[in-house]
């Protein structure tokens, strides 16, 4: 099964779903210290970390067209900071949000199933507008 993760993080999505059986295509991630943290257990060979294509870049800017497809699962972290408790509550508002980015994803990559990991925030009737 092959699969694309979108916000990957330090790898712990990753890591479960290679360990699940999924081939990762892509593993896409902007964060520095995230990617250094993928790079370290791909050298230490840790489980499948070491077979991923790791790409450190803005998702914004990332191309889906060179994937080999069909893609089983594109799975992804998608930022919660604009649709957290916590957090400053702007979310479509917010630069911060990537869910437009997932979107996308979906509609070039056409993937058989999605798994999006988020905040429970996201379901609050603020944000129920944006969302339908």
């Amino acid at each position: 099964m092959k699969s694309v993760e979108l916000f990957a993080g330090a790898g712990g999505l990753a890591l479960g779903l290679s360990l699940a059986g999924f081939r990762h295509e892509a593993v896409v991630e902007y964060n520095d210290e995230a990617c250094r943290t993928i790079e370290a257990n791909k050298r230490a060979k840790v489980v499948a970390a070491a077979d991923w294509p790791l790409h450190c870049c803005d998702v914004r800017n990332f191309s889906y067209a060179k994937l080999s497809k069909p893609i089983d699962l594109l799975a992804g972290g998608v930022p919660c900071q604009p649709f957290s408790i916590a957090g400053k509550h702007l979310g479509h508002e917010d630069g911060r949000n990537m869910f437009p980015e997932m979107v996308r994803a979906v509609r070039e990559l056409r993937p058989k199933a999605v798994l999006v990991e988020n905040v429970r925030g996201l379901k609050r009737r603020s944000f129920m507008k944006y969302w339908n």
